[in-house]
């Protein structure tokens, strides 16, 4: 007989873990990182400890401690006891978790615990945690989610909780000769690549049977599930979705194949299940055009680098307005690796007239090819350079890219996108008096995020941008479905039980559901039979 058990995404927003089990066969349900939990014991300047990070995660509930699913070399390093001995001390507890590996179940039971991951978008998340999992756990995605997750490991902050596709496996060894200390013991990494598995429309999993929709949401690439277990009892799956944004016709395709299927269990989204009104991508373009249209200066615009749907609306308003699009060198590396794919209609950037590349000033702010060299994606298309094979450097950005002193020139030009993580380009910027900056992104929903927030507006006050309140025009559809829409999902499908997740509201799913529906707010740790 199936089951649920919810280790993330309980009274949340995001963080999404859920372990479906049937018969000895268990798949996660996404394995994202909770911005909440972490958020409760660090910030920017303190972070998890490099090489016991996994161990602190658990210990301090930001990750479940379960057996069977993590890499043994961050759950204890190899021959760690030759250091023990050398310094005198029996504690384990300093170095070897009490939580089992992937490969010792492995070992003790015959067969591993788990069989796979299944992500169903590249939101951090959703996604960030299968760093801490066994790089032979398959890992099960769209040919877009994987492209967006090697993406974000490739320009990402690095570290273990960045390794998405290779796992840096830690072991245990000494310093050479030349080093300062010759002999003493340090920690040593070797690559290895993690197994992925593009789904398919319909896929085995050991037991399971499961079948893929593509949805819509503020990333390219979500899906939404319909799981079957041995004995015929089905869990859906949505992930996060919206019906608003410009491929709301998948979302409908997903509705429509499951209309009045009535599946035993739905685990459903619920991020904007209190509000009543529903977003359209056309009112952010239109919206969008009116204050582009009324600035005489510098027209700015915060999104996510992910949001392929808002750079895509952005370009509409700057061709519209006879301004030139200026995009970060993030979401051009995004683009540049997804414009072979025909369904998301990404036109090359490069020798695109209406869109720029911007480069920065890094390093050593000079603007010389040798401040780059670290940030590879802001000099051109790419991460890898080989010095040996000058034909793996690119530096398209530098030679074709637009700088600051160049926007300055003519800043009525432009609409540059300048999320709030780039805003000391306002300094070599110098916006005119006129200048907007428009926050095309979600509002704040937390109290870090709310800090932000107010650090934003001090940055809008010195540089008199938005006069006289300086506050950002705030102009966004939200990737998330609002709670008529989830409600007529609900009813359409008629499901059995539905589990909420993904919301801090989940009790405002009663007064939604059929009376033939039971709502269940998962409790976390709890086992559901299906």
């Amino acid at each position: 007989m199936a089951s649920l058990t919810f280790y993330g995404g309980i009274g949340e927003i995001g963080g999404n873990k859920i372990l479906l089990e049937d018969k000895g066969t268990r798949v996660f349900l996404d394995f994202g990182m909770s911005f909440g939990r972490k958020g409760d014991f660090y910030e920017e300047y303190l972070q998890p400890r490099t090489n016991n990070g996994l161990r602190d995660l658990i210990e301090l509930g930001v990750t479940p401690g379960i057996d069977g699913i993590y890499r043994d070399d961050l759950l204890k390093i190899e021959s760690i006891e030759e250091v023990m001995k050398e310094i005198e001390c029996d504690d384990k507890s300093l170095w070897i978790s009490d939580v089992k590996s992937y490969n010792k179940v492995a070992q003790d039971n015959g067969s591993p615990f788990i069989e796979g991951v299944l992500i169903s978008h590249g939101h951090l998340d959703h996604f960030q945690y299968i760093s801490l999992l066994d790089e032979k756990i398959p890992i099960y995605c769209s040919d877009i989610t994987k492209i967006v997750i090697e993406t974000a490991e490739a320009i990402g902050m690095g570290g273990f909780e960045y390794e998405f596709t290779v796992a840096k496996k830690r072991a245990l060894s000494e310093m050479g000769p030349r080093a300062f200390f010759p002999g003493a013991y340090t920690i040593s990494t070797k690559a290895v690549p993690r197994e992925y598995r593009t789904l398919a429309e319909h896929d085995s999993i050991g037991n399971i049977e499961v079948q893929s929709f593509p949805v819509d949401h503020s990333v390219p690439g979500a899906m939404g599930f319909l799981i079957t277990a041995s004995d015929g009892k089905t869990t859906v799956y949505t992930g996060d979705l919206r019906f608003h944004g410009t491929r709301s016709d998948l979302t409908a395709n997903f509705r429509n194949a499951l209309k009045g299927s009535r599946p035993d269990a739905l685990i459903i989204e619920g991020t904007r299940i209190t509000n009543d009104t529903p977003d359209t991508e056309s009112s952010v373009e239109d919206r969008c055009l009116e204050l582009v249209s009324q600035t005489k200066a510098l027209a700015m615009v915060g999104f996510a680098w992910k949001d392929i749907t808002r750079y895509q609306t952005m370009k509409k308003v700057a061709e519209r307005t006879g301004r030139i699009l200026v995009i970060s060198p993030k979401l051009a590396f995004l683009l540049e690796r997804l414009k072979h794919i025909e369904a998301l209609d990404i036109t090359d950037v490069s020798g695109d007239e209406t869109v720029r590349v911007y480069l920065k000033r890094k390093q050593n702010m000079l603007y010389s090819k040798s401040d780059y060299v670290h940030s590879k994606y802001d000099a051109g298309y790419s991460v890898d350079w080989d010095r040996a094979a000058s034909s793996t450097i690119n530096l398209e950005h530098f030679t074709n890219g637009i700088r600051a002193y160049q926007i300055n020139q003519n800043q009525s030009k432009y609409l540059i996108h300048l999320d709030y993580y780039d805003f000391n380009e306002l300094i070599d910027l110098s916006p005119a008096p006129g200048s907007t900056y428009i926050r095309a992104s979600s509002e704040p929903f937390n109290t870090e995020m709310e800090l932000d927030e107010e650090r934003l507006k001090k940055w809008l006050r010195h540089f008199d941008i938005n006069a006289p309140a300086h506050e950002p025009h705030y102009v966004h559809a939200s990737g998330h479905a609002s709670g008529p829409e989830i409600e007529q999902f609900i009813h359409d499908i008629n499901p059995k039980v539905v589990f909420p997740v993904h919301t801090e509201h989940p009790e405002a799913f009663d007064k939604i559901v059929p009376m033939s529906t039971k709502v269940v707010s998962p409790e976390e740790g709890k086992e559901y039979t299906i």
